[in-house]
């Protein structure tokens, strides 16, 4: 992926130097950062290099900045921006860091040419297919242990295709773009879709997630080969060593979905009822000829986990409960 160059002019040293410690410290972020206090030194540094994207405060903009050796120029507002500058992009500055991060990634989609993204080719990455048959299964909050526990190790996404995931309500946050969002830029850009990933994923407890989407009536029609290229694309960014998809049957040829995962954690009641819908699914591998994907289910039956002692801190408790125990134990005994 190419690695371009982001500018921060501010005359306030603790704010610009805060900025760019904090971008430079986040993980995957597609290009270099430089801070400037002084304008005489944002000018010396242009005519060496080009700066892809500048972030200048709005107070300190002129127009002298505009013939400078920079890609785009972007106001950083207090929510006001002189008239004669009002046909530039800008951002408000006194917005969480992670805000404008994202902000800035998206206008750097916007310029930077399909070639200059690129792809690398990568064959380490594991994909962990998180799926049952079964309701009330303890699917989600295993899948979302099983990635934070992994975050501590290696890069890790999770991706949500349930129809009703309530992820939103369960992290209290509002999102500026989903699954939705990424799948259409994934089919109207490709070769640039590590960039946009970039741009929508949050985090929780190191393990970064897209958030899925709040119409499913925009992924229901989609087929399976769309899932499975915009999987491959993230793949080949080189960005995550493990992604783990949590899988519901809103996912249209699931089986092929199925089919593209390394290993297939099963979650699973022991009633009868749930037993009997184990078996008819097994039922259904055989008799479409799909045998191979039993060697990679794993089922699991998993702790208990009680979903009404809800708290903001209910996953940190499940990473070092009887769950994340649980699934340490797990990944201990696949690898051995």
């Amino acid at each position: 992926m190419k690695t371009g160059m982001l500018g921060i002019y501010d005359v306030d040293s603790n704010y610009a130097n805060s900025l760019m410690e904090y971008i430079s410290d986040k993980r995957g972020i597609p290009f270099r950062t430089v801070a400037f206090t002084e304008l005489e030194a944002l000018k010396e540094f242009a005519k060496k290099r080009e700066i892809d994207i500048l972030l200048i405060s709005a107070t300190a903009m002129t127009h002298d900045i505009a013939e400078y050796n920079i890609g785009k120029i972007i106001l950083l507002t207090d929510g006001n921006v002189f008239a004669e500058y009002i046909s530039y992009a800008s951002i408000y500055k006194y917005q969480s860091s992670e805000n404008i991060i994202r902000e800035v990634i998206n206008y750097y989609v916007d310029i930077s040419t399909a070639e200059g993204v690129g792809s690398v080719l990568v064959d380490d990455v594991e994909v962990i297919g998180v799926y049952s048959p079964i309701g009330r299964s303890g699917k989600t909050t295993f899948a979302i242990t099983l990635g934070q526990v992994l975050a501590k190790e290696k890069e890790t996404l999770y991706i949500n295709m349930e129809e009703f995931s309530a992820l939103s309500k369960i992290f209290n946050k509002e999102y500026s773009g989903d699954l939705s969002d990424l799948m259409y830029f994934y089919k109207q850009n490709p070769e640039s879709l590590p960039l946009k990933l970039k741009a929508i994923v949050n985090s929780i407890n190191e393990m970064d997630y897209i958030p899925p989407s709040m119409f499913s009536n925009d992924l229901r029609s989609l087929d399976s080969s769309v899932w499975l290229g915009m999987i491959q694309a993230i793949i080949n960014s080189g960005m995550y060593k493990t992604i783990i998809l949590d899988l519901s049957n809103m996912v249209k040829d699931i089986y092929e979905v199925l089919e593209f995962c390394n290993v297939i954690y099963m979650p699973m009641n022991d009633d009868r009822m749930s037993l009997m819908k184990i078996s008819e699914f097994e039922e259904f591998i055989f008799k479409t000829e799909q045998e191979e994907l039993l060697d990679k289910i794993v089922k699991v039956k998993l702790p208990i986990c009680n979903e009404n002692q809800w708290d903001e801190d209910y996953f940190d408790k499940q990473i070092w409960g009887s769950l994340g125990d649980f699934i340490r134990k797990l990944l201990k005994e696949e690898v051995a």
